[in-house]
């Protein structure tokens, strides 16, 4: 019994190693591209006398300001101490003496199945992290309380996001139903149709919102637990970039098209 016992907790941490370390690679490649939006911003901007700056984090404090300017209630002090965190930071554009959020990027891996596959284990339940974007889609509709668009983008990956896996619908009920955008990773792909997909979904991308309600952008690589290894469905960096740059194009558009 306590031998079975032992390797179940070896197993155990050995899935919680491999989701650390999923989070930790999938953030750097995050960092990386957003290295390279936020020039790509700012040099946009400049054609309307704007400039760019990323902020890591928002208080609820500071959210709250945002949306008591659109007529919700007054920021409380104590709120200061509580705040989002987004894995890609939140872009600021400064114009005519205002501060106006134009990104915000979160990502998110999931799923160990495929791991478990390769070891010839039981396979587990699918995780339940996702539900922590649920409520940074919340905290940012204040910040984009006044705004007609909503420009807050989310990339998923790993098996756990699989169409055939339930928490799929998860993210559909957090985002009001309205479809995602799904790229299905097999055997067969390869980084030129990859592309090709990704280029379709840029052009089908829209950040305004809809009946009042902020939409987030979501952006799904995923495969099949039992057909792909794990971290076959892993976002590179030059992908996250490539939609990071068309969200901003069509934020810019709406904003030189309103001043």
């Amino acid at each position: 019994m306590s031998q079975n016992l032992s390797k179940s907790l070896s197993e155990y941490y050995n899935e919680d190693k491999c989701l650390n370390d999923d989070s930790k690679n999938s953030e750097k490649i995050l960092s990386l591209a957003m290295k390279e939006v936020l020039p790509y911003a700012q040099e946009l901007f400049k054609n309307i006398s704007g400039t760019v700056n990323s902020k890591k984090t928002m208080t609820l404090y500071e959210c709250q300001e945002y949306f008591h300017n659109a007529g919700g209630p007054e920021p409380k002090p104590e709120n200061k101490n509580f705040s989002m965190r987004p894995d890609g930071g939140i872009l600021i554009l400064s114009l005519n003496g205002k501060d106006i959020p134009i990104l915000i990027v979160e990502d998110k891996v999931q799923g160990t199945n495929d791991n478990l596959f390769a070891k010839k284990c039981k396979r587990e339940d699918v995780g339940d992290d996702i539900e922590y974007a649920a409520k940074n889609i919340r905290s940012a509709e204040m910040l984009f309380a006044e705004l007609p668009i909503f420009p807050y983008v989310l990339f998923a990956s790993g098996c756990d996001f699989h169409e055939s896996e339930t928490i799929s619908k998860t993210i559909d009920m957090m985002n009001m139903g309205c479809k995602n955008n799904y790229i299905d990773i097999t055997k067969s792909s390869t980084d030129e149709n990859i592309n090709v997909q990704i280029e379709d979904i840029k052009k089908s991308i829209n950040i305004k919102k809809v009946c009042g309600f902020g939409i987030a952008s979501v952006f799904i690589k995923a495969h099949k637990w039992d057909e792909m290894v794990h971290g076959s469905s892993m976002w590179k960096k030059e992908e996250i970039v490539n939609i990071c740059k068309k969200v901003i194009d069509n934020v810019y558009e709406n904003i030189s098209t309103s001043i």
